[in-house]
């Protein structure tokens, strides 16, 4: 018969504490970093912008896996969203039509980008790819992804971009679908770059009014934007932060 021996409890302590170290060191880190602007930089509230975010992830050490599976995306609030002011494409749509834009509405896309992404195990690197944002209707935001290597991917997903109060105006939810984190057996991609473009005008009666409008700019010139990303099996989340400038 196995006899289990009670430690002291100052031995039980050094020993949770070395578990714990030990998977800490275990998985791997990343490194991130964020970036964003806005054009036009300088304007009266209610004035049409287009806002830019940016953002890398890279393995520490280099060659580890690091495969995105969520993120959390802090957005300023020196502006606002209006989205009821759009018609709206969600993700259902898009892929039912498996990728396709067909039974989108006119003016229903709000921005672009572009990210490049690795997949270790099919020893492709580098890999671009096609960003396509739609405003998804509520609170929700519509991300179709499109790359053709190693394999096609061309997929939507919905993303949830809710108000919030305090130092940030926006968080945007995503969890990334499972079909782009495996997108063949055995091949995990890892998104390295990724950038994308917001800002919509549409006429409103009679009246120009944008996907995303101004407010005040903060009186230091900058607004704060951040990030936080988790990743599949043993890498450890890593989060940004950075700044987008304006000009009071």
């Amino acid at each position: 018969m196995i006899r289990h021996r009670r430690l002291p409890a100052g031995a039980a302590g050094t020993a949770v504490l070395v578990a714990v170290l030990a998977a800490a060191s275990a998985a791997t880190a990343a490194t991130s970093a964020i970036s964003g602007k806005v054009t036009p930089d300088h304007g009266a509230a209610g004035t049409p912008l287009s806002i830019t975010i940016g953002f890398t992830l890279d393995p520490e050490p280099a060659g580890q896996s690091m495969t995105l599976s969520t993120s959390e995306l802090k957005l300023p609030s020196n502006g606002v969203l209006n989205s009821r002011l759009f018609p709206t494409c969600n993700a259902a749509t898009i892929n039912a039509r498996r990728g396709r834009f067909t039974d989108c509405p006119r003016g229903s896309q709000v921005g672009r980008g572009s990210f490049s992404a690795d997949v270790p195990a099919a020893d492709v690197f580098g890999v671009p790819g096609r960003v396509t944002i739609f405003n998804g209707g509520g609170t929700n935001i519509t991300v179709h992804i499109y790359a053709t290597n190693p394999v096609l991917i061309s997929e939507a997903f919905d993303a949830q971009l809710v108000r919030t109060s305090g130092r940030y105006g926006y968080s945007m939810n995503i969890r990334v679908p499972d079909s782009m984190q495996e997108i063949s057996d055995g091949w995990f991609a890892e998104l390295r770059r990724f950038t994308a473009t917001v800002g919509a005008t549409a006429v409103v009666r009679g009246r120009r009014r944008g996907y995303v409008e101004a407010k005040r700019c903060p009186k230091s010139g900058r607004a704060p934007i951040a990030a936080t990303f988790g990743f599949l099996r043993e890498s450890a989340p890593t989060s940004a932060v950075g700044w987008i400038s304006c000009r009071p």
